[in-house]
């Protein structure tokens, strides 16, 4: 006679729920992209009930960022000193666009679009003007460039100094891929050129 247990597996709870949605997220997001990732699919293969993890995870694409956050190539992000300005910020911005690199182009597009319409606008222009580690970065780079001679870093305005991270952040918002030809692109045709112009 069969075991009704077995033929029922115990649902899961806490932090033993939260990793096999995970899982099943990060594994369905792998096979089908985001565009045919559904949170019925997430629940079926975590087994687990669809209204649990909508109360955890009020639309998709946080389910889905969640999982890349967790289980995505990490970000450990250092600034490149290649005795080159071009390849300094290539590399440094090229360090950024791993979890494009392991997707491909197509299986992302979507996300960032759905993620932006989930942020309230109060959070996401709150601090427009504040620091941030992208920011920093690129100004090491730029003070790199000056202790060689390439440019001088009082001369290039607040602006052109925001450029760098202005473009990329343009690129994931408006395209939601980023490749490494793109970043290439961005630096010859437009930050080099900005950068040099008072040389």
């Amino acid at each position: 006679m069969p075991n009704k247990e077995s033929d029922h597996p115990k649902r899961r709870r806490g932090a033993d729920l939260e990793n096999a949605v995970l899982s099943a997220a990060w594994e369905l997001l792998q096979e089908v992209g985001y565009h045919n990732f559904t949170m019925a699919e997430v629940a079926k293969r975590a087994n687990a009930a669809k209204p649990v993890l909508y109360r955890r995870w009020p639309e998709k694409s946080s389910l889905a960022a969640t999982a890349i956050l967790t289980f995505g190539p990490k970000l450990d992000v250092t600034v490149p000193d290649t005795g080159s300005l071009r390849q300094d910020l290539v590399d440094f911005f090229n360090q950024l666009i791993k979890i494009f690199d392991m997707f491909g182009t197509d299986k992302l597009k979507g996300l960032v679009s759905d993620r932006l319409k989930s942020i309230p606008m109060e959070k996401l222009f709150s601090a427009p003007n504040s620091k941030n580690q992208l920011q920093d970065a690129v100004e090491q780079i730029l003070k790199q460039a000056e202790n060689r001679h390439e440019l001088v870093v009082k001369d290039l305005s607040p602006r052109v100094l925001n450029l760098p991270s202005v473009l990329f952040i343009n690129e994931v918002v408006s395209q939601e891929v980023v490749n490494r030809d793109v970043i290439t692109d961005i630096v010859d045709e437009i930050l080099m050129p900005v950068f040099l112009a008072k040389k």
